[in-house]
């Protein structure tokens, strides 16, 4: 089933919150309250325009998951700009007149005053009682969007202005910044009291697309994960801060932990679907309420929503449509080149996250063989039928925003926290690397792998932050794992000692092909494919093989090492690999030279220098405001909002400064402050 009512009925509130942006909000008036909350049906509209909020195209319809989404060693975007830019927070140089940074503030701010506004007048509402699982349920749903819309805003900018009440309930008229400790706090203790009133996901009629108990309980975990991490946060004589977890972090990880564990005990969720087809069946507008996700963002089949396309596989354009069947995809949520090497070879998920193809207007695959890779998950190819061939954004395909892989990580670093690598830990560290290998290397890569892992605390922590990248590129987690973890700042090094190496080594050699070797285990100069060859190959025309019968493909000679132009008919290839970047088996397929015919064989050639002899613009400034270099081939670390040359080989990496991801208060919040609010980490 597939909820078509939110964005409806949210437009008939309109009266309920017209929040235009945060602190310039219209009250609305206390009869027309009156009249809303009178039965559960107006009720439940009224709670339409609350979900309504969640869903634009400036919270998680497209900018949480895009313009948000900040560089990391799994997640990125490549710039090219050698100056500090006003728009941008995912190299960490934006500024306070960022308009992608208010748009999101303002959007955000307008979700939590539509949920104050709705949990305030329901509160003290006739029709509101305890005995009512209808009402209390509509109730939790509300307060668990609102810690939705609090935890982007916590994650963001930290300490940040805080209420519980809509603007024309409170006294003050600017709201005072709150620590960040105690939202957290009070956001959990919120949920707490109001999941026992919530009804689980079998009672609900519309499943997984309405928020359940089980979903507040992860909710809560999520939060209490995230507290009891490290953040950046204001310190004297500092420009940028320092990285602290709060005095009381262990309580935040035993709640973390309870919670988690509560979803585990429902036996609600599982993770029987193959990674694949969770997001397969997402493109193709199928629910399932049993498995993997717990909660997914409903958006309207042709009207909202940008899954698909930011996500999967480039198609382009030509002349305002394209001759896809799935339309335009504008592919600009990617990974990293270095991705795909973090995996095994025989983990599932490799192959379906990262690929290296995208369509050109002419409806023909062609290699990018780039500074980044594109995300396979959600690409609107998945989707069966075809979104038609003018479509570009307002997908309809749902985001699983809570998944039951994610509760179990959330559980076992809890627990490791806590108690070590319990064999608890280990088992639901298990679970979820079950669902990533075919039954034959699970003895290896599952119970060797968790054995070996748990000889340590933190080895075991290693091994869950790797299982999250894995798990969840794309899904705006991995900073945020990195940063409650306290690794972000190095992650973010090496990312760039990276892409560095790999340029240098396109002309010549690098001075830092050994010390990444040794971080690691991997010398890039033997490992990274700077050729791939290709060939075009018979589509099957079954949707059963591959979901979009009409389109060309490519096979890819090993794309995961340095390969020589190929000697051998792609038929023979059919009979010992499958296709890589396809869910399923296409050992099936026939070659285009089944006659004998001599197969003509493109290439693909990375070149990332420049012909003066340094590496281009987009190795130098993607992480512009952490680390980069100049034409000078000298390495530049942001030392608490000072450049300093450095010389990475033998450089002490327990030294490098903090990463400075905290994004500026808009400017105009800050002027309707009237000075109250202050920029702190550099800005």
């Amino acid at each position: 089933m597939k909820i078509t009512n939110i964005l409806i009925g949210g437009v008939c509130m309109l009266t309920l919150a017209a929040c235009n942006d945060y602190l310039d909000v219209d009250v609305p008036s206390k009869s027309s309250n009156e009249d809303i909350y009178t039965s559960e049906t107006e009720t439940s509209l009224a709670l339409n325009e609350v979900y309504a909020k969640a869903l634009t195209d400036n919270t998680f319809g497209n900018m949480a998951y895009n313009n948000m989404l900040l560089n990391s060693d799994v997640d990125f975007s490549a710039k090219a700009d050698e100056v500090a830019q006003l728009n941008a927070p995912r190299r960490f140089d934006c500024t306070a007149e960022s308009s992608d940074t208010e748009k999101f503030w303002n959007a955000l701010y307008s979700g939590v005053e539509t949920a104050n506004n709705f949990i305030y007048n329901l509160e003290n509402a006739p029709i509101y009682s305890e005995d009512n699982i209808n009402v209390t349920q509509m109730m939790g749903e509300a307060k668990v969007l609102r810690a939705m819309f609090y935890y982007e805003l916590l994650c963001y900018w930290g300490n940040i202005p805080f209420t519980m009440l809509p603007t024309y309930a409170t006294q003050e008229f600017v709201l005072p910044i709150t620590d960040r400790d105690e939202v957290y706090k009070q956001l959990i203790t919120d949920l707490e009291s109001i999941a026992p009133l919530m009804k689980p996901t079998a009672e609900i009629s519309e499943g997984i697309e309405r928020i359940s108990q089980e979903a507040c309980w992860a909710m809560i975990a999520r939060l209490a994960l995230q507290a009891g991490g490290y953040s950046l946060r204001p310190a004297a004589n500092t420009n940028y801060g320092k990285m602290e977890r709060p005095s009381n972090y262990k309580d935040f990880y035993q709640t973390a932990r309870t919670y988690a564990d509560k979803v585990i005990q429902s036996g609600t969720h599982a993770l029987n679907k193959s990674f694949s087809q969770v997001f397969i069946d997402e493109c193709n507008f199928i629910v399932s309420n049993n498995d993997d996700p717990i909660f997914e963002l409903a958006f309207g089949e042709g009207s909202s929503g940008q899954w698909g396309y930011r996500q999967g596989p480039q198609a382009k354009s030509y002349e305002g449509a394209t001759p896809h069947i799935w339309g335009e995809a504008n592919g600009g949520v990617q990974v990293t080149p270095f991705y795909r090497h973090m995996f095994d070879e025989r983990d599932l998920r490799r192959d379906f996250i990262t690929c290296f193809w995208y369509y050109e207007t002419s409806n023909q695959p062609a290699i990018s063989h780039s500074y980044t890779s594109y995300n396979g998950k959600w690409s609107k190819l998945w989707n069966n039928l075809g979104l038609g061939s003018n479509t570009t954004g307002a997908t309809g395909i749902n985001f699983a925003y809570l998944r039951y892989s994610d509760v179990l990580l959330m559980f076992a670093e809890a627990e490791n926290e806590l108690n070590g690598p319990t064999t608890a830990a280990q088992d639901a560290l298990k679970t979820v690397r079950k669902r990533a290998f075919k039954a034959e290397h699970q003895a290896e890569m599952v119970d060797a792998y968790v054995a070996t892992a748990a000889a340590n605390k933190e080895s075991f922590l290693d091994a869950i932050l790797d299982e999250r990248a894995y798990e969840f590129a794309g899904e705006n987690m991995r900073w945020k794992d990195l940063v409650r973890n306290n690794q972000y700042g190095e992650k973010l090094f090496y990312t760039f000692l990276r892409y560095y190496s790999v340029a240098e080594n396109c002309m010549t050699s690098s001075s830092y092909d050994d010390m990444i070797a040794e971080y690691d285990g991997i010398y890039w100069p033997e490992t990274f494919p700077y050729n791939m060859y290709y060939t075009y190959i018979q589509n099957p025309g079954e949707k059963s093989l591959y979901p979009n019968s009409q389109l060309s493909l490519l096979y890819i000679v090993n794309p995961y090492t340095q390969a020589t132009i190929p000697q051998i008919n792609p038929e023979n290839y059919m009979t010992q690999y499958e296709l890589p970047y396809t869910p399923v088996s296409l050992k099936s397929i026939t070659g285009n030279d089944s006659d004998g015919s001599t197969i003509v064989w493109g290439e693909a050639t990375v070149n990332w220098m420049e012909d003066a002899g340094y590496p281009k613009a987009q190795i130098l400034y993607s992480l512009y405001g952490y680390i980069r270099s100049n034409e000078m081939s000298r390495i530049i670390l942001n030392v608490d909002g000072t450049e300093t040359n450095i010389d990475p080989i033998g450089y002490n990496v327990d030294n490098l400064p903090p990463v400075r991801y905290i994004l500026p208060i808009p400017k105009e919040a800050i002027a309707r402050s009237n000075g109250i609010y202050q920029q702190h980490f550099g800005y």
